[in-house]
């Protein structure tokens, strides 16, 4: 009698787990959607570089996350097929950077700002659009 009991408990945790992947379907793995409906898309791993030159002997790193704020699921493909370009022109912007620029709010939006419009270009001259809303740094660690 007890595995009687066991058997609807089942299938409505069955039913459950159904309706949960069913509604998931829609969006792509691991492209959670903005409020406004568009993905985003993390730049992993991590940017850790050093920037400037040296400095009394000794190099300046930075780290930073970077997400984009893509215009549609498609434009979230597109950014993911080219990351390798995309990655490289955000090393040498973030790599050529000077202290005085990533140790001010206005230098990192400046950085920022220079950031979108060159992913915007490499994904215009490869895919006809820009695709990318928004360059968003989720993290910025300067080590000097």
């Amino acid at each position: 009698m007890a595995s009687n009991r066991a058997l609807p408990s089942a299938l409505v945790a069955l039913l459950a787990v159904g309706a949960a992947a069913h509604s998931a379907e829609g969006a792509p793995a691991g492209v959670p959607a903005a409020a406004g409906g568009a993905p985003y898309v993390p730049l992993e791993p991590s940017f850790v570089l050093n920037f400037g030159g040296p400095r009394e002997g000794r190099l300046q790193y930075l780290k930073a996350d970077v997400t984009l704020r893509v215009t549609d699921p498609a434009a979230a493909e597109a950014a993911r097929h080219h990351l390798p370009a995309l990655r490289n022109a955000l090393v040498l912007l973030l790599s050529r950077q000077d202290e005085g620029t990533v140790s001010s709010s206005n230098g990192r939006e400046g950085i920022r700002a220079e950031a979108l419009a060159e992913i915007r270009s490499i994904l215009q001259a490869e895919e006809g659009e820009p695709c990318v809303e928004d360059v968003l740094f989720t993290n910025f660690i300067v080590q000097r």
